[in-house]
């Protein structure tokens, strides 16, 4: 799938996700009193899904994160090539490892600037840890509807997609990928709308 459509489907997974868990605190559409702590939540976390909804394209000099990256995802790109550690469960391991690093970088820079309830409730519940590995397991799911699959249990190269034959599956940047990401995104606005209602 394209950058955008990465980031799409996760944001909007993200917000079905904290809808139900409410991983941020209490919804900002119920919310008795919203504080700059939840603000802070809630923008850390959306930031943090957006950000592992791109990360496996790490490897991938040519895509949204590549592009800012630069030489790194070259260099990822030239020794491991596209869609292979960063698309497997071997690599969400290793990212499992390295975000409480991602962590408790950004609850002391939150604690240095001053925000220290949004920081202790942060690290408490391990919201960057949660919402990055979120956004990684939402790309490797949106890749894998598409013709080329995933490789799971790599650095065994067999692919495995959704549905399981790949004449049923898109091909990245055609016309499908936008027909499924739009369609996911207005069931997610009708369901924010309908639970409006009923409240």
């Amino acid at each position: 799938m394209e950058g955008r459509s990465h980031l799409l489907i996760g944001l909007t997974a993200g917000v079905i996700l904290d809808s139900v868990v409410h991983l941020t605190g209490s919804p900002l559409l119920g919310a008795t009193g919203i504080t700059l702590g939840l603000i802070v939540n809630k923008a850390i976390y959306y930031t943090m899904v957006g950000f592992g909804a791109l990360l496996p394209d790490i490897d991938n000099a040519r895509s949204t994160l590549g592009h800012k990256l630069g030489w790194v995802s070259k260099e990822i790109q030239h020794l491991a090539g596209h869609r292979t550690l960063f698309h497997s469960l071997l690599g969400l391991a290793i990212g499992s490892l390295m975000a409480p690093g991602l962590e408790q970088l950004i609850t002391y820079l939150l604690a240095q600037r001053g925000y220290t309830l949004p920081a202790q409730f942060i690290s408490a519940s391990h919201l960057v840890f949660f919402a990055v590995l979120f956004g990684c397991i939402m790309h490797i799911a949106a890749d894998a509807m598409t013709e080329g699959g995933v490789p799971l249990l790599w650095p065994n190269r067999k692919r495995f997609g959704f549905p399981p034959n790949p004449h049923w599956r898109f091909r990245t940047g055609t016309w499908p990928e936008f027909v499924i990401v739009w369609s996911f995104m207005i069931l997610v606005g009708v369901g924010i709308y309908m639970s409006i209602i009923v409240v």
